[in-house]
């Protein structure tokens, strides 16, 4: 199902939205994932996900069941530190996927041992030192240490 989403986000970010960023939430609880989807369309760079009604309403109202984030990243990166954030803030964000525009799949979950007061902590030393200021290449950076580290607080990364 994953697979087929991070075609849907590719296809609906190259024909509705001149290939910028589109986010595709929906949740994995019952046996229909496609029953309700939220579709939130960004520009180049960034997508708010939580602007799109359905897709704040799936984010916000889900207890147990787990939601599917989705974009792409017209820079080909992996999750950047902003998406790392937003996976942590919402408890019903089980996965979150990020598809590049060449249709690399990134995906960040939260296990059975997923501990959210650690994984903040992490967080929070990963982005010491970062300012409005700092260059692009030092939030890359941020990023890709939090992923490398991400197993010590009970999340997985592909």
């Amino acid at each position: 199902m994953l697979y087929q989403l991070a075609k849907l986000v590719l296809l609906t970010s190259q024909t509705e939205n001149n290939s910028n960023e589109v986010a595709i939430t929906c949740t994995l609880d019952g046996d229909d994932p496609w029953k309700e989807i939220g579709i939130s369309f960004g520009d180049e760079h960034e997508v708010d996900i939580c602007a799109d009604t359905a897709s704040n309403h799936l984010i916000l109202s889900s207890r147990r069941c787990a939601v599917v984030v989705l974009h792409n990243h017209p820079s080909t990166q992996t999750l950047s530190i902003e998406d790392i954030r937003f996976f942590l803030h919402f408890e019903s964000i089980r996965i979150m996927v990020v598809v590049t525009n060449q249709g690399i799949v990134h995906y960040l979950c939260k296990d059975n041992e997923y501990n959210y007061d650690a994984s903040m902590e992490l967080y929070n030393e990963c982005i010491v030192g970062l300012t409005a200021k700092s260059k692009v290449q030092e939030y890359y950076m941020a990023s890709l240490t939090f992923l490398a580290r991400c197993s010590e607080v009970g999340l997985f990364y592909h």
